[in-house]
């Protein structure tokens, strides 16, 4: 590849160090690139800001940065590769430390890709958006709890009562579904993830159902209801009020995210990683 972007979540990188070492390592090996800066809420300016000729996405900020920008770039079909200036980290393919390295292995072809899939939202049967995390519905005031019927393909799964909902992917599984309960999955995996959040049942459970499945959450109205009974929160940053008999459907888009990989980790060891998870010896 000789044609790159590089995007920038400032606030990451405050003094754009990192983003200098990535500049003068593409000017040295002789590629083309362009530099933006992601500000929040810019997604139209970020994408008008990338080359049509661009052939990869390098990504300097944590996993929120790097989802937005999978989110902006879902047309283009580009890879990604993250390089970590964030905290966890969990979805770049290096760390800041191994800038150096990681554009070596990239630009020399040494890489793997991981396709991840994503999922597309509609709310009453208008477009919404795209996610690569998840779709969160919770509610939308203090001490209430919420009420939501669950559908897949149309059919009753449970109607939970408590603070909400989340459907995810598998890259989502180690995010807020796994905060609330969740299964951790293999992230190139096919499937979409249902999990309740802080139900008020000891039988409500989450649930793992196929990738070509359809879901549906209707927000029901609640004993003492308001106007605007919950909120739709779509990979952490765009939001939209729900009122009572509102339809958020949920399905597999045909967009993926292509996630560049630098090593032979495999998706344990960087569980173990990032988890904190330690080797116990008995």
């Amino acid at each position: 590849m000789e044609n790159y972007c590089v995007i920038v979540n400032q606030s990451r990188d405050e003094k754009l160090a990192i983003t200098a070492r990535v500049e003068r390592f593409l000017t040295e090996q002789g590629r083309n690139f362009v530099t933006i800066i992601a500000e929040a809420d810019m997604e139209e300016k970020m994408l008008e800001g990338v080359p049509p000729e661009a052939e990869c996405a390098i990504v300097l900020g944590g996993d929120g940065t790097l989802i937005r920008v999978a989110n902006v770039l879902r047309e283009r079909n580009i890879p990604i590769l993250g390089i970590n200036t964030g905290t966890l980290g969990y979805l770049t393919g290096a760390e800041a430390a191994e800038t150096e390295w990681g554009l070596t292995q990239l630009c020399q072809g040494n890489y793997r890709l991981e396709k991840r899939m994503m999922l597309s939202v509609e709310v009453n049967g208008k477009p919404m958006d795209t996610v690569l995390n998840d779709v969160v519905i919770n509610r939308n005031g203090i001490s209430r709890l919420l009420n939501v019927a669950v559908y897949v393909n149309d059919s009753l799964l449970d109607i939970y009562s408590g603070d909400g909902v989340i459907v995810s992917t598998p890259t989502g599984s180690t995010g807020y579904n796994l905060s609330a309960g969740g299964a951790i999955v293999q992230p190139e995996a096919e499937l979409i993830m249902i999990t309740p959040i802080c139900p008020h049942s000891l039988t409500s459970r989450g649930i793992i159902v196929s990738a070509a499945d359809t879901i549906t959450i209707e927000v029901r109205q609640g004993k003492r209801s308001q106007e605007e009974e919950a909120i739709a929160t779509l990979d952490g940053r765009r939001v939209r009020q729900l009122s009572p008999s509102d339809r958020i459907t949920v399905k597999r888009s045909e967009h993926v995210t292509n996630l560049i990989r630098m090593d032979e980790r495999t998706f344990f060891e960087t569980l173990r990683t990032k988890l904190g998870l330690v080797e116990r010896s008995f």
